[in-house]
Order: structure tokens, then C-alpha cells, then sequence
């Protein structure tokens, strides 16, 4: 009688273990059905007793876009259309022999990548799909070949991953613990998810709430983008249940977004420095996009629902627009929010890295992060353009060699600043104020691209300066600014082996200057406001040198980079420093994050 007094209880809680397995599968389950729907019907015409597919080449031996992986990615999609009551293809017969084909085709081949990641995230991924749509109609064989090609995702092989593929990885694992009842495992697994989640100056979220991962690179709507949406998406599935998300990992991804994520782009609109490789992969400068998050987000958050209706709000073009001056000093990223454009700026430290190009991506992208700043009005900008780019002049920079400095960063009050570059031979200065983007100079010569996007209406010149897309571009000094109107081409494949060799053709404006010391880019809604810039300076040029770049605004607003001892306009300072001075408040940075002490008098 004791026995079974003491047996009853564990069979309950087994049962319940059990069931919150189930409850997990079938919230991923109601996730999958609520993502847009593909359209199948190009993979399902004619193809009723289909293999393989005639358009895949499965001797594809490619490192980043695997040709290969795109069988496993139709059945997961004719899976997910098959199991979809609103969809035009659920529960039917020539949609099932389809699936039931070329999954057995895969569970035989066991196709393999010569990059690890298809191997041990992407493929097992795909079939973890798979498995949760059409669980309860596989027999026992097809989910065990189905189980074992999840579990090319082993254990022993990610253990010491960090942040997106560590959550990759656990995600994945965490979900086979489920598929085979073994809770232990799914415990294990997303405690270490729990402990990424996390504040870190390693792989990760950043302090300043930027992403770094594969080292010291901003990774914001690349990597970053991955451990934001398995995060909230398994918070989501685990509530109410053993593996519930902690409140304060909660919290570190609700600041993540409202620090981080929704100021490095204007709506889903971001630049190539916010997504390092990935830049030559189309679409991914609309990587910023969170809108179908937004719904989990409020149900997990109800403390931040409104900050996330209004980030929702801004991505579909309405709502209150973002406004401020941010720098991200772990990242060396600036941006500045204007209630009619944004400005983005990458810069490069001793402390960060340079672009990579690993995997045949990336082939031409040397010179980002080297200065390269970007205006966004309306999105069109810059999207899709990259294999049209010339790639040696990109926006906002500066020809000429650099070397990486400690004296790169930003300061600001929060609705204005500045940030600065020492690029060991030259040294600019960008500050942002009001309609206005000020950019210094110093002891560097050659050409500066002023910007290089895509061609929107007329463009209007003076001696004075250039008008296009409501922006003037004019310089500091008298100079004549060579405007290129032209047709350039190029095809994807051309910065990344994996892309298309279709040829790109697209019109670019593309303003320069040559051994300028300066100019300005400003929103104007006429040209009426252009000329009365021009005429009217609402800045003064105090210093541009090697030694100290400072300028003063029309409000009295000093700001100044001090690359040695020095005074300018009543600021002294006794080490290199950049200072902004505005309405009595002095804001002292030292960029080189080296914190021995205040360094002005």
C-alpha cells in the first residue's frame, strides 16, 4: 500500500512532464501556422511523384548558400501549407506523396555540407520543422530517420558555442528533449540559453546594447537578429510551464530592443553596418524588421506594450518617428534620428574589428566600417543596391589608407552630437544637429564620396551645392562638387559566390569632393531652404586640424575633438578628449575608454 501511495505521485508528475513537453511542441506548432504564409504552388505543379526537384543541384558543394538545403526547405514549406486549415493545399492527397517523397529522399541520402553550420543548425532545423507539422502521422520508422537527422545537431559539438549559435544549438536540442520525452535534457538545455541570455563584453548582447558575435563585430540584424527571435519565440512557447524564461532574462531582451534594436535602423530600414556580411545578401538591409515578434512581445512584456505598439507603428510607416543622437561605444556605431531622415555612421577602433568575408560573402566589402555613413528618408536609399555599389567609394568615406586607433567615439546629450574617427594619417569629425550632418576634415586628402544611393528624382546643382531626395549637399569651403548621375551594373554573385549572376542595373547618385576639409548634408523641404543655408551658415568652423577639430552652432553649441592638450573657444583640456559644450552643460568623453579621470579644467 506504501508502494503504491508513493508511485501515484511520480506518475503524476511524469504525466505532467510529459504533457508540458506537448504543450511546448504545440506552441511551435501554432508559431509556425502564424509566420506569412510561401506560396508552394511552383514546387507542387507538376510534381506529383517528385524525388528531387530539377532546379536543385544536389552536388552543390557551396559554403554559405548551399543549393542543397533548398529540398529540405520545400518540404518543410509543403509541410507547413499541408497542416494549414487556411490553406489551399491542407490535408491534400498530391500535396502529401509530394512531402512523403522527398522526405524519404533526404532520409536516405542524408545530403552533407562542407560547411559545418548546414550540417549541425541549418538542416536539423529544417527537419525539426518538419517533425512538429506532421507529427502524429509519421509511423515510427520515418520519425526515428527524421529524429536522427535532428540529432546531427550533438551535444558534444556546441557546447562551447556563444550567443546565436549557442542558442541555435540548444534551441534545437531543447525540442529533440521534447520529440523523445526527455525533460532532463530540455532542463539542461535551456538553462544554458538563460545564461546567454545576458549582459556580456564577450559574444552577445553588449552593455550599450549593441550584438557582437564572431568576436568584436556588430552583428545587430545578422547574428543579433537570430538570438533575438529564438529567444522570444522559446519564452514564449516555455510560459506557464518548467522551463519558463526568467523575468530578468525577459527584461534583458525587452531593453535589447528598446536600446539597441529599434535605434540602429529607421523603421525595418538599416546599413551595411549593422549586419557586417550579410550586407551581400539581399534583403538584408530590411533585417530590422520585428513586426511579427510584436505579438509574443506584448503577451511576454505587458509592462512595454506600448513602446512595442509604437516600434510596430513605425515599421508600417505611421506613428511617432525615433529622435536623438545615439553612439554605441562597444560597437563604434552612431546614429542620429531626425524627425524627417537618419543618419548612420560605422566607424573602426583598435577595439573593434573590420568587415568579414568568410564563406564567399562580403568579396568587395573592405572599406565598410572605414567611415561609411548613410542617410535613410524612405528605405529605397540603399536597399538591393549593393551589387550595383562601386565598393571603393563608399558613402561618406575618405580614399586613402588608415590605421586603427584608440581615438574613435562619440558624445553626446542624447538629442545632439558628435562623433570622431582618427585614422592615423587623418582624423574626421561628424557632428549631427536639428536638419543637419556637419563632417571635418583633417590632414587627409583625395576623394570623399559625400554618398553613392540609389537615384530618386531630380537632381538640382549651384556653384554653391547639389540637391537630391530632400538632402543639400554642400561644402564647408568653395569647392566644386562632382556629381555623377550614371548607370552602374553588377550582379549578386559578384559579392557573394552564393547569389545570382543575374546582372543588376541601377541608377546612382553619387556626389564627391576632392581634398575637401569638409561638408554638410542637410534636410530641406525646397530649394528655397537649400540657398538660404548656403547663404546663411547656422555653423562656424573654430578649428580642423590634426591637433583639434571644433565647430560652433547657431545656439551656442561647441563641440570639439581634442587629439592633444589644448583650448578652444574657452575649453581647455589637459589629455585628448572630445568635449561638447551646450546651454552651460559640458559632456566629456575620453574615446579611447581608457577612464583615468576627468580631462578638462
Amino acid at each position: 500500500m506504501k508502494c503504491c501511495s508513493l508511485l501515484i505521485p511520480l506518475l503524476v508528475c511524469c504525466y505532467m512532464s510529459f504533457a508540458q513537453a506537448d504543450t511546448v511542441l504545440n506552441r511551435y506548432r501554432r508559431y509556425l501556422l502564424a509566420q506569412p504564409a510561401t506560396d508552394i504552388s511552383p514546387i507542387v505543379s507538376n510534381y506529383d511523384s517528385i524525388r528531387q526537384w530539377p532546379d536543385i543541384n544536389y552536388a552543390d558543394r557551396d559554403l554559405a548558400g548551399w543549393n542543397v538545403a533548398d529540398h529540405l526547405r520545400r518540404v518543410r514549406n509543403l509541410s507547413i501549407a499541408w497542416s494549414d486549415p487556411r490553406s489551399s493545399w491542407y490535408q491534400d492527397g498530391a500535396c502529401r506523396r509530394i512531402i512523403d517523397n522527398a522526405l524519404h529522399h533526404w532520409l536516405e541520402k542524408r545530403y552533407q555540407s562542407p560547411n559545418w553550420w548546414h550540417n549541425k543548425i541549418g538542416v536539423p532545423q529544417l527537419m525539426r520543422d518538419i517533425i512538429v507539422m506532421l507529427r502524429g502521422s509519421l509511423d515510427r520508422d520515418e520519425l526515428s530517420q527524421a529524429l536522427a537527422v535532428m540529432a546531427q545537431n550533438d551535444e558534444a559539438s556546441w557546447r562551447r558555442s556563444t550567443g546565436a549559435n549557442l542558442v541555435w544549438c540548444a534551441d534545437l536540442t531543447f525540442h529533440y528533449g521534447a520529440f523523445t520525452g526527455d525533460t532532463a535534457l530540455m532542463r539542461s538545455c535551456v538553462e544554458m540559453i538563460w545564461k546567454e541570455v545576458k549582459i556580456t563584453t564577450k559574444e552577445g548582447v553588449q552593455p550599450d546594447y549593441s550584438f557582437h558575435q564572431h568576436k568584436e563585430r556588430l552583428q545587430m540584424y545578422h547574428y543579433g537578429r537570430a538570438f533575438l527571435q529564438d529567444n522570444v519565440r522559446l519564452a514564449w512557447e516555455t510560459q506557464g510551464t518548467p522551463w519558463a524564461f526568467p523575468q530578468e532574462k525577459i527584461a534583458i531582451l525587452s531593453s535589447f530592443i528598446l536600446e539597441g534594436w529599434q535605434w540602429m535602423a529607421r523603421g525595418i530600414y538599416t546599413v551595411p553596418g549593422t549586419v557586417d556580411r550579410s550586407v551581400s545578401r539581399p534583403n538584408a538591409l530590411k533585417g530590422a524588421d520585428i513586426r511579427p515578434l510584436i505579438p509574443y512581445l506584448c503577451e511576454l512584456d505587458p509592462a512595454n506594450k506600448a513602446a512595442y505598439l509604437a516600434i510596430e507603428a513605425r515599421q508600417n510607416g505611421a506613428g511617432e518617428p525615433l529622435t536623438g543622437f545615439r553612439h554605441y561605444p562597444r560597437s563604434d556605431f552612431t546614429v542620429y534620428h531626425h524627425p524627417q531622415f537618419s543618419f548612420f555612421l560605422k566607424t573602426l577602433s583598435n577595439r573593434t574589428l573590420p568587415a568579414e568575408s568568410i564563406n564567399s560573402e562580403n568579396l568587395k566589402g573592405h572599406l565598410m566600417h572605414s567611415g561609411d555613413g548613410y542617410f535613410i528618408l524612405n528605405g529605397n536609399e540603399y536597399t538591393n543596391l549593393m551589387p550595383a555599389w562601386d565598393w571603393e567609394h563608399l558613402p561618406g568615406t575618405t580614399e586613402g589608407a588608415f590605421t586603427r586607433s584608440a581615438f574613435t567615439g562619440g558624445v553626446t546629450d542624447g538629442r545632439s552630437g558628435f562623433a570622431v574617427m582618427d585614422f592615423g594619417e587623418g582624423k574626421k569629425l561628424w557632428a549631427c544637429y536639428d536638419n543637419m550632418m556637419i563632417c571635418l576634415i583633417a590632414g587627409r586628402s583625395g576623394i570623399t564620396t559625400l554618398d553613392q544611393c540609389r537615384l530618386q528624382g531630380d537632381v538640382l546643382t549651384d556653384t554653391r551645392w547639389v540637391y537630391h531626395n530632400k538632402l543639400a549637399y554642400i561644402p564647408l569651403e568653395t569647392s566644386v562638387i562632382n556629381v555623377q548621375v550614371v548607370e552602374q551594373e553588377g550582379s549578386w554573385q559578384s559579392i557573394n559566390a552564393a547569389g545570382s549572376p543575374e546582372i543588376v542595373r541601377e541608377k546612382v547618385f553619387k556626389p564627391s569632393l576632392r581634398n575637401a576639409s569638409g561638408y554638410v548634408v542637410a534636410y530641406c523641404d525646397n530649394v528655397r531652404q537649400v540657398r538660404r543655408l548656403a547663404e546663411k551658415k547656422r555653423w562656424k568652423v573654430l578649428r580642423n586640424t590634426p591637433e583639434c577639430q571644433a565647430l560652433q552652432l547657431e545656439d551656442g553649441t561647441v563641440m570639439a575633438a581634442f587629439y592633444k592638450a589644448g583650448s578652444v573657444a574657452g575649453i581647455s583640456v589637459e589629455k585628448p578628449c572630445l568635449v561638447m559644450m551646450k546651454d552651460g552643460v559640458k559632456h566629456v568623453v575620453d574615446p579611447t575608454q581608457n577612464e583615468e579621470g576627468p580631462p578638462t579644467k
